[in-house]
C-alpha cells in the first residue's frame, strides 16, 4: 500500500494516541554521515564502524499522522522480535502493509469477531518503523496526512 510515507528513508514512532480512533504520529529519519572519530582496536569492528552510518531525526524531518478510523484491535511490538511468517498474505510494497491473511487477524476474528455483525469486515494493516511494528485491524483504510505539532 503505497503512501507519502514511502518517500522517506525510514520512520520513527513518535506517539500512539487512541481517542475515538487510533492515531500514529511518525517522525521522518535520514541516513547521516559516518562518525570518523570512533575507533576500535578490533579490525573487524573498526571496519564496521567505518562503513556504518547513523539513521537520525533532523530539523527538516516531517511528522506524519496515520489515522485508523474504526479500528478493532491493535498492538505495538519491538521490531527486533518480529519474524517473517509464510502464512501471511500481504501487500508489502510500502511502509504500510495490507494483509489479507494473518494469524493476528485470525486471532481477532476468533476472539472479537462480533464487529463484523455490527460494522462490517476488517483488514489487517501493518506499519513498519525503524524500531516498532504496529499491527492494526481496522474496518477502514488508514488516512495519512502531515502532522503539525
Amino acid at each position: 500500500m503505497l503512501t507519502v510515507l514511502d518517500e522517506a528513508e525510514m520512520w520513527q514512532l513518535h506517539a500512539v494516541v487512541y481517542q475515538d480512533d487510533l492515531r500514529l504520529i511518525l517522525t521522518e529519519m535520514f541516513v547521516g554521515e559516518p562518525d570518523d572519530e570512533q575507533t576500535d582496536p578490533n579490525p573487524t569492528v573498526q571496519k564496521l564502524l567505518q562503513s556504518s552510518r547513523p539513521v537520525e531525526v533532523k530539523d527538516e524531518s516531517r511528522m506524519m499522522l496515520v489515522r485508523f478510523p474504526q479500528s478493532i484491535a491493535w498492538q505495538v511490538v519491538d521490531e527486533s522480535y518480529t519474524s517473517w511468517d509464510d502464512y501471511e498474505e500481504r501487500d508489502d510494497t510500502g511502509v504500510i502493509q495490507a494483509l489479507s491473511r494473518s494469524k493476528y487477524l485470525d486471532y481477532v476474528n476468533a476472539n472479537h469477531g462480533w464487529y463484523k455483525d455490527i460494522i462490517g469486515s476488517a483488514k489487517h494493516y501493518r506499519v513498519w518503523t525503524g524500531d516498532e511494528v504496529i499491527d492494526v485491524v481496522s474496518c477502514e483504510k488508514p488516512v495519512v496526512e502531515l502532522w503539525e505539532p
